[in-house]
């Protein structure tokens, strides 16, 4: 071996002892979180996670604005998807046979999920998004839609260049 050759190899094993593992890994799981997000239809994990509803440890479900709903599990998305529903029965059968629920857990989950808002749709960015979050913005006319005051004044001023 060369002299340079072990010069670089000492080199590249004293960066490597000087990693932070814990900041990288960190940074990983944020990645993880915000691509589950985008996935199903979320800007960032943690407006997801608001918009959601926890079921049982760490899995929780969410109703999209075009009716379907979700189960997702962030702990769990490295190796598991989230799962789309067409319908809440559709749901309630998984989360029953997933859970071994009886039938009070049943009634419990069925008035749980009655009680579960429906997101919407931003109408500039597409994202999903809770129409009962403060940081949305609606304006009188309910078919105009935006999850924020960004949205709304993008979609105005491309209107305004638009119309130029």
């Amino acid at each position: 071996m060369t002299a340079r050759f072990e010069n670089g190899m000492a080199q590249w094993e004293h960066d490597v002892d000087n990693i932070h593992w814990k900041s990288i890994l960190h940074e990983i799981d944020e990645a993880l979180a915000d691509n589950l997000a985008a996935e199903i239809g979320f800007s960032s994990f943690e407006r997801l996670e608001q918009a959601s509803e926890l079921v049982a440890g760490e899995y929780y479900i969410c109703h999209l604005s075009d009716g379907r709903w979700t189960w997702w599990n962030v702990e769990t998305y490295v190796t598991e998807d989230p799962l789309f529903f067409q319908s809440k029965t559709e749901l309630i059968g998984y989360i029953q046979q997933f859970l071994q629920l009886d039938s009070n857990q049943l009634k419990r989950l069925d008035g749980g999920l009655d009680q579960a808002v429906q997101m919407k749709r931003c109408l500039y960015c597409e994202y999903e998004y809770d129409p009962q979050d403060a940081d949305h913005w609606d304006p009188e006319q309910e078919q105009l839609s935006y999850c924020s005051a960004a949205c709304a004044t993008s979609s105005v001023l491309e209107e305004m260049k638009d119309g130029l």
